[in-house]
């Protein structure tokens, strides 16, 4: 038993010091060699090569129109350039063509103007597609051009928060009460 126990201390004793021991120059790595993987990996979103440059004014007043100019540069060599503009009813676009095609090469800038009228106070949004086709495929890019009517402070919130009650659910919305003593 003593020798059991004498074998097992001296092997313990063994693999601690081997363990603890300096490692030799081939296993260590050299710090410029060494990747943080934490960190390092950054993931971007593919999108088209199309960016979208226009001009607004920061605020209109109902009934007011400006022209708005949208300017289309492609950074990549494309067969094609199809552009699609809607736009919500608190606005009028003063154009009957909301689709345009242009034949486009790398670095081109393609110029779109549109009248907008505002019809009313809120804060509306126009929304533009714009689709590059490559070699046959299409890479689509959306933006959307914001417009603020009126004064934005004065826009009431929204006070509902899309909850609409359903009878046969039997779910009753009360109003919340907060009382502290």
């Amino acid at each position: 038993m003593n020798k059991l126990l004498t074998l097992v201390t001296i092997l313990t004793g063994a693999f601690f010091s081997y363990g603890m021991s300096s490692p030799n120059e081939s296993s260590v790595q050299d710090e410029s060699q060494q990747i943080s993987t934490k960190h390092d990996q950054v993931y971007i979103k593919p999108h088209a090569g199309i960016e979208l440059n226009y001009n607004r004014p920061k605020t209109l007043q109902a009934g007011e129109t400006f022209e708005l100019e949208l300017n289309f540069k492609t950074r990549v060599q494309a067969d094609s350039l199809r552009v699609n503009i809607k736009h919500e009813n608190g606005l009028q676009l003063g154009i009957s063509q909301l689709d345009y095609q242009f034949v486009v090469s790398k670095n081109t800038n393609n110029k779109i103007v549109v009248p907008v009228t505002a019809l009313q106070d809120g804060r509306y949004f126009i929304d533009i597609k714009a689709l590059l086709m490559i070699n046959g495929k299409a890479q689509a890019r959306t933006f959307s051009i914001p417009v603020t009517v009126g004064n934005p402070l004065k826009l009431k919130p929204a006070t509902n928060s899309g909850y609409k009650p359903v009878p046969s659910q039997g779910v009753i919305s009360m109003p919340a009460t907060e009382t502290t003593e």
